[in-house]
């Protein structure tokens, strides 16, 4: 089989996963063509593909979730035969429309939640899957959420975790970069090139004249309606300390202070995993 590497962008919504997405491209990554088409909280386009979307709905469903549900999956109902059979038909699909290019990707924010269920796809395929983790400070993506349908911030705040802190161990050992939206927004060659260095993406595929067209004219500064530093968690009510924890063990990862296999990192977010396994428990929020 031809070499085939995926790059697939993760994050909780309104993180800037469409911004990295379009970067991508930028880098010679292939995204596809049937993109959604774009709405007005996402006037420049969200780089999904519409049936990796749909599908993933699926996944969801067969759970009885939607994407605004804070509850976790149980171990147990990964082995159900839907999706056993929802996994045939994206190894299908993949290997349809994607895996003939070397260098190709997709993204979707429901993805960071069903990676136990893409990663054996993955493997069943042959390829060689990494991953761009997009992070925003989650008091911003509360005050998006809060802005665009009314979302509580602790609801935010609990959804957020929920979106990253159960199963990014599934990609410990594979290759990952940890990338900050707002890093994004302030230095985007410098971000672009800091994720093709860390997934290994050849220099040869980027274009250069699309590069800069990312850097100067897609990333708007009116893209970006709030913006927090990691000391205002000190001064806004009602953010659970797992939030702040969690967020702040990745943003030494974005910004490099840690590496991606640090013994540290990972032995706190198997303590960050308990804790939000034991916090949605408590709250009697699984289905």
């Amino acid at each position: 089989m031809p070499y085939s590497k995926a790059v697939v962008v993760l994050g909780m919504h309104r993180s800037g996963t469409s911004a990295f997405a379009y970067g991508l491209q930028a880098l010679g990554v292939y995204l596809g063509e049937n993109f959604l088409d774009t709405k007005p909280d996402n006037p420049t386009g969200y780089w999904e593909d519409r049936n990796i979307v749909e599908l993933n709905e699926r996944v969801l469903g067969v759970f009885g979730l939607k994407w605004e549900d804070v509850a976790l999956i149980e171990d147990a109902q990964w082995r159900e035969p839907k999706v056993q059979a929802l996994r045939g038909e994206g190894a299908s699909y993949l290997e349809a429309q994607f895996t003939a290019h070397p260098l190709w990707g997709f993204k979707d924010p429901r993805t960071v939640r069903l990676l136990p269920f893409w990663r054996p796809v993955f493997q069943h395929l042959g390829v060689d899957d990494t991953y761009v983790v997009a992070v925003r400070n989650p008091l911003s993506v509360a005050s998006s959420l809060l802005q665009r349908q009314g979302m509580t911030p602790v609801i935010s705040h609990m959804l957020w975790l929920v979106y990253l802190v159960p199963y990014l161990s599934e990609i410990a050992n594979r290759p990952f970069v940890v990338a900050d939206y707002d890093f994004l927004m302030n230095d985007p060659k410098g971000q672009l090139e800091r994720i093709g260095r860390r997934l290994d993406i050849p220099l040869h595929a980027a274009n250069p004249p699309k590069i800069a067209h990312f850097a100067s004219d897609f990333l708007h500064p009116d893209l970006r309606h709030s913006l927090f530093s990691k000391d205002d968690f000190d001064t806004i009510p009602n953010v659970s300390p797992l939030t702040r924890e969690a967020f702040l063990w990745l943003h030494q990862l974005a910004t490099d202070r840690i590496g991606s296999d640090s013994p540290r990192f990972w032995s706190a977010w198997e303590k960050s995993q308990k804790a939000v396994k034991a916090m949605i428990a408590s709250a009697g929020l699984n289905p």
